[in-house]
């Protein structure tokens, strides 16, 4: 007796989570249009300057010359946290862009879709670079390297599964600002937003 209930408890909650995730895939992608108004707004900007300091490999080695090792340790933690946090908004850009394209995608005129297409190509570049470089942060900063007393050179992640992040970042901008239809003074505020 018990074995039936159980099992038919089992089949109920399946059938309720297939129910679940369906609407949650139907609700989560809105069928209006989205333009660039709607875009703007949610860029995060990325100081694309502070992510070359990050990544150039005179300032680390000035960093472990001029400091003991357990500050060098603590000062590279604090770097690595820091370009996290600027591949976690590259990705957000990213996706926010990719949005934007599949909104436009199915445009009449071709030029635009071919747009479109290029802009999510970068786009998919900079997300696949931001989820590699991203990974190996974590795992530095979960592992403790000062455990190991070692600790990973930053100016390794400028490139990560062959994709140079900042130029792949910058070739996205580049592909955002031919695509999203701005008037001039608009088109400065989204690069500086991106």
């Amino acid at each position: 007796m018990f074995s039936i209930i159980f099992t038919w408890l089992i089949v109920a909650w399946g059938a309720l989570s297939c129910i679940y995730m369906l609407r949650c895939a139907w609700t989560r992608f809105p069928k209006r249009d989205v333009d660039a108004d709607d875009v703007i707004p949610f860029l995060y900007p990325v100081d694309v300057s502070l992510a070359e300091s990050l990544l150039d490999p005179a300032t680390e080695f000035e960093f472990r010359w001029k400091l003991s090792p357990p500050q060098f340790r603590e000062a590279q933690r604090k770097r690595m946290r820091l370009y996290l946090e600027v591949t976690r908004r590259m990705a957000h850009n990213a996706t926010v862009l990719v949005r934007y394209a599949d909104a436009e995608k199915n445009s009449p005129d071709p030029r635009r879709a071919s747009l479109a297409s290029a802009l999510q190509e970068k786009a998919i570049e900079v997300r696949l670079y931001s989820l590699l470089a991203g990974i190996k942060l974590r795992f530095s900063l979960l592992l403790r390297a000062d455990i190991l007393n070692s600790m990973p050179v930053l100016a390794h992640l400028r490139t990560a599964g062959e994709i140079d992040g900042l130029q792949s970042y910058g070739a996205l901008k580049t592909a955002a600002a031919a695509f999203v239809r701005l008037p001039p003074d608009e088109i400065e505020s989204l690069t500086r937003n991106l």
